[in-house]
C-alpha cells in the first residue's frame, strides 16, 4: 500500500521548482550557484492601464488633436511628459499623468501602459541551478536538512536559526522571546496562547517552527508577518524528539521557511530547509513509499497524534475499532515501546 511521505531527514538532495506568477525573464543560467536573496527571474505583475483624454485637454476636436501628437506608439515616457501640443496663444499643452508605455492612439485619446516595479523572484536558499525554463523560472538543487509539516500559514522567509529557547516538551511562551530571536528563526514545542505569536511580530522574527499549535490560534497565525510551520499537529504537545534534535543541532545556519499550505494533488507540503556545505550527495527523497512492516510511521490524528514509531504489524482485512468504524489497521510500536492499534488511514510514512 502506498502512503505519502513525510521528510525528516539530516541529509538528503533537495530539488524545487521556483516559478514566476506570470511569463517573464530568467535571469540565472543552469549550473550558477545561487545565495537565498539572488534574483532568479522577474516579470510584470498584471498590467494596469489609463486613458488620456488629449482632446479634451487641448480643448480641440479628436481629428484636430491628431496633428499635436507628441508621441508615438511604443515610447517610453515619464510622468509630466509632454503627450500633445502646445495650442494657442497660452500654449495650452497635456502632460502625463503617470509613467508608462505609449499603447494606442486614436480618436483623440492616448492609452497608456503603466510603468510598474518587476516582481522579482528569489531563490530562497542556496543551491544551483540544475534546469531552466524558458520565460517561467528555474529548478534548484541543494544538499541539506529536510523536515515537512502539516500546517503552514502561507507566507516565505529566509534566516539564521535562532538558539533554542526551551527544551522539547515545554511550551513556548512570551517570556522565551527576547533579543537572541530578533530576526532569527526561532524552533518552538508548541504554542497554546495568543501573547506569544503578538510578541514574536513585534521583535520581530523572520519565521516560527513548531511541533504543534492550539486550533483555536489558527486564525491569527495566518495574520502573522512571518511564516509558521507546524510540524506535527494541532494542541499541547511536544514537538516529535527527532526532528527536534535535527533542528537543534543546526542552530546558527541560514534555514528557508516555505510555510504554504499543504496541497496533495500538487504533492508540495510546508518545510524548512537547511542547506549544508556538501557536494556530491546523490540520495534523493521521494513523495509516496510502500507500507510494510519495519516502515517508520508517524500517527497523524488523536490519540497519539504526532507521535513517531514503527509498523510492527499489519493486521489482515479490517478491524472495528471503539467508534463502530471498520477499517485497514497496524500495530505501531512506538519510541517509548508502547505498541498501539492505529488506522493506516492516520499514518504517514517518514523518511529519516
Amino acid at each position: 500500500m502506498q502512503l505519502s511521505v513525510t521528510h525528516f531527514q539530516p541529509l538528503t538532495t533537495i530539488r524545487r521548482e521556483r516559478y514566476l506568477p506570470f511569463a517573464g525573464k530568467v535571469l540565472a543560467r543552469k549550473g550558477q550557484r545561487v545565495q537565498a536573496t539572488d534574483i532568479v527571474a522577474e516579470c510584470e505583475l498584471t498590467p494596469e492601464f489609463v486613458l488620456v483624454e488629449v482632446a479634451r485637454g487641448l480643448g480641440l476636436s479628436a481629428q484636430q488633436a491628431e496633428a499635436y501628437m507628441q508621441v508615438k506608439v511604443g515610447m517610453d515616457i515619464e510622468k509630466g511628459d509632454v503627450l500633445a501640443g502646445p495650442v494657442g496663444i497660452m500654449k495650452r499643452v497635456v502632460r502625463s499623468p503617470y509613467s508608462g508605455r505609449v499603447m494606442l492612439i486614436g480618436d483623440g485619446q492616448l492609452l497608456l501602459r503603466l510603468k510598474s516595479q518587476p516582481y522579482s523572484l528569489q531563490a530562497g536558499f542556496e543551491a544551483t541551478v540544475v534546469e531552466v525554463i524558458a520565460e517561467r523560472g528555474v529548478i534548484l538543487q541543494t544538499v541539506g536538512v529536510l523536515a515537512q509539516g502539516i500546517w503552514g500559514n502561507g507566507r516565505v522567509a529566509n534566516g539564521i536559526l535562532a538558539p533554542v529557547p526551551g527544551q522539547a516538551d515545554e511550551e513556548l511562551t512570551e517570556n522565551h522571546l527576547d533579543q537572541r530571536a530578533q530576526n532569527g528563526i526561532l524552533i518552538g514545542s508548541y504554542v497554546t496562547k495568543e501573547a506569544t505569536l503578538e510578541k514574536a511580530a513585534t521583535l520581530p522574527i523572520r519565521g516560527l517552527v513548531l511541533g504543534a499549535l492550539e486550533a483555536t490560534l489558527i486564525p491569527l497565525a495566518e495574520k502573522m508577518p512571518f511564516p509558521i510551520l507546524v510540524l506535527d499537529g494541532f494542541g499541547a504537545y511536544p514537538m516529535n524528539r527527532y526532528a527536534f534534535q535535527m533542528l537543534v543541532s543546526n542552530e546558527k545556519r541560514e534555514a528557508y521557511i516555505h510555510a504554504e499550505k499543504w496541497d496533495a494533488f500538487r504533492g508540495t507540503k510546508p518545510e524548512i530547509i537547511i542547506p549544508l556545505p556538501v557536494e556530491d550527495y546523490q540520495t534523493e527523497s521521494h513523495d509516496t513509499a510502500e507500507l510494510s512492516v519495519g516502515t517508520s510511521v508517524r500517527i497523524v490524528r488523536a490519540p497519539y497524534c504526532g507521535r513517531i514509531g514503527k509498523v510492527e504489524k499489519l493486521l489482515d482485512g479490517r478491524v472495528i475499532l471503539s467508534n463502530g468504524l471498520s477499517v485497514q489497521a497496524a500495530h505501531v510500536r512506538l519510541a517509548d515501546e508502547e505498541v498501539v492499534l492505529s488506522p493506516i488511514a492516520n499514518l504517514e510514512i517518514v523518511e529519516t
